[in-house]
């Protein structure tokens, strides 16, 4: 009998430990799944918001090539304004040490001696008519000489 019962119990008691073992491999699955599902789910936010940042960053990369390509026209605007300015300035030197060169100039010929003919005409008297032009003439000698 206990034969019988074994051999009646035995399959009996395989089913149930494989049914027991189905079931526990069965929950252990669905925990699996679920796990890689709410994983999953996490993944795929975790990838859109990845996207966002990457679209975000991009249009910033944009943005700052267009500045940067503004930046290098208003360089380009300005180095050719300061060559301007650099040129006039160069022009305004030139012409200041024509100045300060010419004033020297003048300062040397002022210091020079009039010429004799000149200080001649400021011996004469100051003749205001035809009077005193003859008065001046008459009260001097009918020739004169060169040097005089």
């Amino acid at each position: 009998m206990q034969n019988l019962l074994k051999s009646k119990l035995l399959p009996w008691s395989l089913l149930l430990v494989c049914l027991l073992l189905n079931c526990l491999q069965n929950q252990l699955l669905s925990t699996k799944n679920k796990q890689l599902q709410t994983s999953n789910l996490q993944l795929q936010n975790d990838k859109q918001k990845l996207i966002e940042i990457i679209d975000d960053k991009n249009n910033e990369l944009i943005e700052l090539s267009y500045q940067y390509r503004a930046n290098e026209q208003k360089l380009i605007e300005q180095k050719n304004q300061l060559h301007a300015v650099d040129t006039l300035n160069r022009q305004y030197q030139q012409q200041l040490e024509l100045l300060i060169n010419e004033n020297k100039q003048l300062r040397i010929w002022s210091n020079t001696d009039l010429p004799d003919v000149i200080k001649w005409l400021y011996t004469r008297p100051e003749i205001k008519g035809s009077e005193d032009y003859q008065n001046w003439m008459s009260s001097r000698n009918a020739l004169l000489s060169s040097h005089e």
